[in-house]
């Protein structure tokens, strides 16, 4: 009785040490960091840069995403730079003209700032009357600049 007790307890150790080897836990991170190598490239590239109801200051997010911008362009031949602007978020068309403006201006003196420089630069003031009925409905996606950025290989790389 005893010795069908001790292997009955000895088969639920077994069982129960056997389950965590057959449990779908993911493997632990490794303790040394991993390097992702940068690939510098020249393409046309896409920006979009989000600002805070009623702002023209550039969020932390948005400089980031600048930086990382400048950082992929650097050396890079910039042609030029078309920004659409959009400004839903405006009480009317005047403050909707300054705000796309500032904004404009913000986003366009900090990529200036991280050396990216266009012969061509041409700025498209969306009114809120023209937004897609989406953008105007979620406004925090009509409160941005959309830049595209035509770059080719230039010196240095």
């Amino acid at each position: 009785m005893k010795r069908a007790q001790i292997l009955a307890g000895f088969s639920i150790a077994a069982i129960a040490l056997a389950f965590p080897a057959m449990s779908d836990a993911p493997k632990a991170p490794p303790l040394e960091p991993v390097h992702v190598p940068f690939e510098k490239t020249c393409q046309d590239t896409q920006i979009t840069v989000y600002f805070s109801k009623q702002e023209s200051v550039l969020s932390s997010y948005a400089a980031r995403s600048l930086n990382t911008a400048g950082d992929q362009l650097a050396g890079c031949a910039v042609s030029n730079i078309q920004a659409r602007v959009i400004s839903a978020d405006a009480s009317d068309d005047t403050a909707a003209t300054s705000l796309s403006e500032a904004r404009a201006a913000v986003v366009l003196e900090a990529l200036n700032a991280r050396g990216i420089r266009a012969r061509d630069v041409r700025t498209n003031f969306v009114p809120a009357a023209e937004a897609t009925p989406t953008e105007a409905l979620t406004f925090p996606m009509a409160r941005r600049v959309d830049l595209t950025v035509k770059a080719t290989t230039g010196y240095g790389l």
